[in-house]
């Protein structure tokens, strides 16, 4: 059997990847891969190569490593598909195969470590460092002061941040988030429903909004972009989570930078480079709030329940220092006015079309 074991090392030595060992799998791709492999264990087994001892011993080896390899992507669902970012942080490996997602600075890239799902948050610009650590600032400061309290259930989780090296030698931040099972981002909704939604599945969007920015602002935080991107909803449990803490600065700090395509969301002080307060982040959530009634122009349309209306329009008054700036007085405030229009809180369903990828 030395011409096949040679061949097989061969083989080994050109891969990069389980495919290139065990290529197509078939229909049933488990029983394909366990076909390929016990053939090739045969040809590279030591036994069966008398005089090649060390040679089959460990063309074996490799050949089981690749075997692993092989059946961690069929967990995955990855196999065949083509390895989109790799990288290393203490021990741990990132490794991703889904194309990543476009955000407003960053890629995102789907990755696992361990088996474990996480988000890569890779800064497309070295110059947009800095954003990313004021992410990676922020989001420690939450979980480690929100760490055992069912409010933490509205932001992000933080895994690590580090830096890679990209092709041209330039580092690149790299933010590490858990992955958010079963959730949407209130973009997807509005693309799932142009019309806006029913108040009362609008309603609990908001108060999540609400309770997320009450917690940070107590906090001394200003998000700093309450954009429909932003903020992942789970219709299975109705939970909210507010992401992207790139913009976040300190209360009476000055925003850093804007998601351009969302320019006319933000309120004047920024463009007009005025501090940040809790205002800020308000006007952006009722323009958020009155895009899910259906409001075309940031403004909640005239379909909406009145107290509502006048609930966001408080909230939507240009000078920061007029404009609500409590986001646990408006959250109470609209319960009540809930309470009012559709009686004690239920459990209200709300669904995807299923079309819509979800996270």
């Amino acid at each position: 059997m030395a011409g096949i074991l040679n061949d097989l090392i061969q083989l080994l030595l050109r891969a990069s990847e389980p495919e290139d060992v065990f290529g197509a799998l078939g229909a049933d791709p488990a029983e394909g891969l366990r076909r390929q492999y016990r053939a090739m264990a045969v040809a590279a087994h030591p036994d069966h190569n008398p005089g090649q001892w060390a040679a089959a011993n460990e063309a074996f080896r490799q050949l089981q490593g690749w075997y692993e390899a092989a059946l961690r992507k069929l967990a995955d669902g990855a196999y065949g598909q083509i390895e989109r970012i790799r990288v290393s942080s203490g021990g741990r490996t990132y490794v991703g195969y889904a194309d990543p997602i476009a955000g407003d600075l960053c890629d995102l890239y789907p990755a696992r470590c361990a088996g474990e799902p996480a988000l890569l948050k890779v800064a497309r610009s070295p110059h947009s460092a800095d954003l990313l650590q004021a992410e990676a600032r922020s989001l420690r400061r939450i979980d480690r002061e929100l760490a055992g309290q069912p409010v933490r259930a509205h932001f992000p989780t933080f895994v690590e941040a580090f830096t890679m090296r990209d092709a041209a030698g330039g580092q690149r931040q790299i933010n590490v988030l858990r992955h958010e099972e079963g959730t949407y981002s209130l973009a997807e909704v509005l693309r799932a429903y142009p019309r806006g939604l029913h108040p009362a599945d609008a309603a609990w969007m908001f108060n999540r909004t609400l309770a997320a920015l009450g917690t940070a602002h107590g906090m001394g935080i200003v998000h700093g972009a309450v954009l429909p991107a932003h903020l992942l909803i789970r219709p299975s449990d109705h939970n909210g989570i507010l992401i992207d803490w790139c913009y976040s600065v300190p209360i009476g700090e000055p925003i850093k930078a804007i998601c351009r395509p969302h320019a006319a969301d933000y309120p004047p002080e920024v463009a007009d480079k005025q501090a940040a307060t809790p205002a800020t982040d308000l006007f952006m959530a009722a323009r958020l709030m009155a895009r899910l009634l259906g409001g075309g122009d940031g403004e909640p349309p005239a379909s909406a329940p009145r107290p509502i209306q006048a609930l966001l329009r408080a909230c939507l008054i240009p000078s920061p220092a007029r404009r609500h700036s409590d986001a646990w007085q408006i959250l109470e405030d609209f319960r009540e006015i809930l309470g009012e229009l559709y009686g004690p809180p239920a459990f209200r369903p709300f669904r995807m079309p299923s079309s819509a990828p979800g996270q």
